[in-house]
């Protein structure tokens, strides 16, 4: 059974292995969408805040260097219906083999329509139940299971990993469920899919990577950090709505410099500043 929906979902996406990059903001770029895609798993790049054009040259900078299947993460949410339907349509032009949503619920009906009828497969990123049978009743290929031990931000949801994921594979209709939230070892992957999910959605683990677009500083954190070092947070963050859930590595003075730079630490080039920074991470630190 479990072999089964391993298959399902990595034939429906064209990669060898059901391990997906999570679309994180100015982390998961080119490179790294590319070293994942080309060792076999789904790489996705991290739409969020892109100008239309500067995502364009990314998907067409990771062609450069991939022949494999790829996405691309949006975030209906962030920046206003016009910001993100001119996203949208890159991405329809462009044709990755993978849409994937976070916050998809806040805009129209017909978004997830237009992707498929694009021929993309579209991945919908949720932390409850009832959000989950939302995108599935729209027509989402596949679901992303995030349990609160994930980093950076929450679709709403409280619920961990382990009470979430067979909640929603239960009510999945028979679509694929993904597990996220936590994920960095091999044993992590085999539990997840003991508990029904048919592939896993990676963002935390990879942060430390060669390819990724984090700060050196970032990347060190990330690595130095232990499980109680994250902090589930609802406070303010860069361009969200007050309020929405996040969980990151608290940065020295209690208060999220991130919002300065804009999502991410890669732009940084002045270490005292980005010692003191709030930075996303998950549970899988270390």
């Amino acid at each position: 059974m479990v072999e089964a929906k391993n298959q399902a979902v990595a034939g429906l996406c064209g990669v060898r292995h059901p391990v997906f990059l999570a679309g994180m903001a100015a982390i998961s770029g080119p490179r790294l969408v590319a070293a994942v895609a080309n060792a076999g798993g789904m790489g996705v790049l991290g739409g969020l805040r892109l100008p239309p054009r500067m995502l364009r040259h990314w998907i067409r900078e990771t062609r450069a260097l991939t022949d494999r299947p790829f996405g691309v993460n949006l975030v209906p949410q962030f920046g206003g219906p016009a910001v993100f339907e001119a996203q949208f349509q890159v991405v329809l032009q462009e044709r990755p083999r993978l849409l994937s949503l976070f916050y998809a619920e806040d805009y129209g009906a017909d978004m997830i329509p237009r992707a498929k009828a694009a021929g993309l497969v579209v991945m919908v990123q949720t932390g409850t139940v009832a959000l989950a049978r939302r995108a599935i009743a729209a027509g989402a290929d596949i679901i992303a299971a995030q349990g609160a031990e994930a980093g950076g931000h929450l679709n709403r949801g409280t619920i961990g990993l382990m009470a979430l994921l067979p909640a929603i594979v239960a009510s999945a209709a028979g679509r694929p469920v993904l597990a996220a939230g936590g994920i960095t070892t091999r044993e992590d992957v085999r539990a997840a899919m003991g508990l029904g999910a048919a592939g896993v959605l990676v963002g935390t683990a990879f942060v430390a990577s060669a390819e990724s677009e984090a700060h050196p500083l970032y990347k060190r954190k990330i690595v130095e950090a232990t499980t109680d070092d994250t902090e589930y947070r609802t406070g303010y963050s860069f361009g969200w709505r007050y309020g929405t859930p996040h969980r990151v590595i608290p940065n020295r003075d209690r208060w999220n410099l991130l919002r300065l730079v804009g999502g991410g630490a890669r732009a940084i080039d002045r270490p005292a500043l980005a010692r003191k920074l709030s930075l996303y991470a998950g549970q899988g630190v270390g």
